[in-house]
């Protein structure tokens, strides 16, 4: 599809504090329903690192070239975690003292190895880096979207979703 302009964003990553406001709004706004515990449109990630789902940069898939779709691996629910789910009555309502923890031993979840970095002291280092929706030319979401609720509007390229449509 051709469009009349395109969207671009750039970050300076030299002011990500890795606070992840950005993360949690539009986790709040988009993603917040059952059946939607592992979406993650925007995400800041902690590189280098493993990413989330953990090692997707190896999982291959995306578009070549000439725009042709090449398959990659599907992320497996270990590759995600288990969704936390706290104990906040029990800890908040019985008027006891127990400690506020998830309900299962988590073992890989977003931002795990978050500002873990790489290299020995002096030399290490590590970054913020926030995964928006960079509103693609070709966009793979809205390839692989099942109730064609993903859109890309004419005008300005902006990627959207037609909540009517969406089912998460």
């Amino acid at each position: 599809m051709a469009v009349k302009r395109q969207l671009s964003m750039v970050l300076d990553l030299n002011k990500c504090i890795g606070c992840h406001t950005c993360t949690t709004a539009c986790k709040l706004m988009w993603t917040n329903r059952n059946g939607r515990e592992f979406m993650y449109w925007n995400n800041v990630e902690t590189q280098p690192g493993k990413g989330y789902p953990r090692d997707y940069q190896e999982m291959g898939g995306g578009f070549d070239g000439d725009g042709a779709l090449n398959l990659g691996r599907q992320p497996s629910q270990e590759d995600y975690g288990i969704p936390w789910e706290y104990n906040y009555e029990e800890a908040l309502m019985t008027g006891t003292d127990p400690w506020l923890r998830p309900h299962v031993k988590p073992t890989w979840g977003a931002n795990w190895d978050e500002d873990q970095g790489e290299g020995d002291y002096p030399n290490s280092y590590y970054f913020y880096l926030p995964r928006l929706c960079n509103h693609c030319s070709n966009p793979a979401c809205l390839a692989a979207c099942s109730r064609n609720a993903i859109y890309k509007r004419q005008e300005d390229g902006i990627v959207l979703i037609d909540q009517e449509r969406c089912r998460g």
